[in-house]
């Protein structure tokens, strides 16, 4: 089969070959230069069949550039890409051990700078970087060696970080319950139960601790308007429930006597 016209596409550096005067494949300029396809060129089957291969190749190769020209990313990302686009599994991993030996993928390199960001930019801990990365498809082997890189000392760094920002929004409740709250939040980014437990030393609970009476009065009047006509003929029996709800939420006994010293001088004013 003879090459009887090269004709250029609208999309810049594609061209549609004409084989015996009708439109046969189009093939990107790369392409055109390697297998040197000129008006009058003779073609088998065979090299045709080479020719559409290496021009799908070279679409493969430009998509995957494209996508990662905007930022780094993972062997299996770029694999689900270039499969989105339709691209076969042949062409697919062709493109993919190119990428690899000209090092544009790297999962190694890859895993490194996601644990640089999860310290220092956004706090996560070393279980939400092994999750995220095992989302990536980075193998366990490589997560491990890079993991090891990530200390406890920074570990407690940052979940001080994370937790005192957590803090400064839980004011309204009692230090008691703000200290399981703060270690269970620091848990869900990713830290383990002895960081959470590490962390609670290192904060200042001073808004909670100023809080507490407050709050302990109220809760103190809300459950005496909703049991007192229970106990009416035993008012120690109603203290002792009372009591009893305060420390369930939290409160210490310290602050609860207090409260309730300071609600019976007020009692007419709460309820």
């Amino acid at each position: 089969m003879v090459i009887t016209k090269i004709e250029a596409q609208k999309k810049k550096g594609r061209y549609n070959i004409y084989l015996n005067d009708a439109f046969a494949f189009g093939v990107d300029e790369a392409t055109v230069v390697k297998y040197a396809l000129f008006k009058g060129t003779e073609l088998t089957k065979e090299q045709i069949e080479e020719i559409q291969h290496d021009d799908c190749i070279q679409q493969a190769y430009q998509k995957a550039l494209h996508f990662l020209n905007f930022k780094l990313r993972s062997t299996k990302e770029v694999y689900e890409k270039l499969e989105k686009l339709e691209f076969d599994d042949v062409i697919i991993n062709e493109v993919l051990g190119k990428l690899h030996e000209q090092n544009f993928i790297n999962d190694t390199f890859y895993a490194e700078s996601y644990l640089n960001q999860a310290k220092f930019v956004t706090f996560k801990g070393p279980k939400s970087v092994v999750f995220d990365l095992q989302k990536k498809g980075i193998s366990d082997k490589v997560i491990q060696t890079v993991l090891e890189g990530y200390s406890l000392k920074e570990q407690l760094e940052n979940a001080i970080q994370i937790a005192q920002a957590y803090l400064k929004g839980q004011k309204r409740i009692t230090t008691k319950v703000a200290k399981q709250k703060v270690k269970g939040f620091v848990m869900q980014k990713g830290y383990s139960k002895e960081i959470a437990e590490e962390v609670v030393p290192f904060l200042s609970f001073e808004a909670q601790n100023e809080m507490e009476a407050e709050l302990a009065i109220k809760e103190i009047a809300t459950i005496y308007r909703r049991i007192a006509k229970k106990y009416e003929d035993t008012e120690s029996a109603l203290w002792y429930q009372i009591k009893g709800k305060l420390y369930q939420k939290g409160f210490t006994s310290s602050v609860i006597e207090q409260a309730i010293a300071q609600f019976e001088m007020e009692k007419e004013e709460w309820i």
